[in-house]
């Protein structure tokens, strides 16, 4: 087989296996915001100080920010991740057992 044929049959799906990675990334801050965050400046300006649990109970710590026209509270510092000893007994119970 030729280079012009391999390549032929390969282009569409190396077009594929690209088009999806690229959607697949574009996709993972598109949605609505998190109630949480919009709570977090309710009394709130543009620029100050704000912060809220996510889903986990992790700390999100950012500032206020118009997205386009709502306030809510953007991110700019690292997720604090909850730590282990502040895990509820249903978040236990629900943790594979450690050997």
């Amino acid at each position: 087989m030729t280079f012009k044929k391999v390549l032929n049959k390969a282009l569409p799906v190396l077009a594929t296996i690209a088009a999806v990675l690229t959607f697949s990334v574009a996709s993972a801050h598109t949605g609505a915001p998190s109630g949480a965050a919009l709570l977090a400046c309710e009394a709130k300006q543009k620029s100050q100080a704000c912060q809220y649990e996510g889903a986990h109970s992790d700390l999100y710590i950012g500032t206020c920010q118009y997205m386009p026209d709502q306030l809510l509270c953007v991110r700019n510092q690292p997720i604090q991740k909850k730590v282990e000893s502040e895990k509820t007994e249903t978040e236990e119970k629900h943790e594979p057992h450690k050997k």
